[in-house]
């Protein structure tokens, strides 16, 4: 699959999504590992996350690092502004 976001991409995050409610399953969000990366959520275990990118041959993400906990989620990507 590729991937939904190029590194020239500029997203827009909603910091308060997850004060109010649960990430789900299928939510594309920014953590910080590091740098900033762009994830899918593909499990959900208590407080931890399993993460992956959508460019699964060439994405850094939970199974080189692991789970993830909440705290270590910015917030959910909701709008991509392309860089022309």
């Amino acid at each position: 699959m590729s991937p939904t976001f190029k590194s020239d991409d500029m997203v827009l995050v909603n910091r308060l999504s997850y004060l109010f409610g649960k990430p789900k399953i299928g939510d594309l969000v920014v953590l910080r590992k590091k740098k900033y990366m762009i994830k899918r959520i593909k499990k959900i275990k208590d407080n931890e996350f399993f993460v992956v990118g959508d460019n699964k041959k060439e994405s850094t993400d939970s199974r080189q690092f692991g789970w993830i906990r909440k705290k270590e989620i910015i917030g959910k990507a909701f709008f991509k502004i392309p860089n022309y």
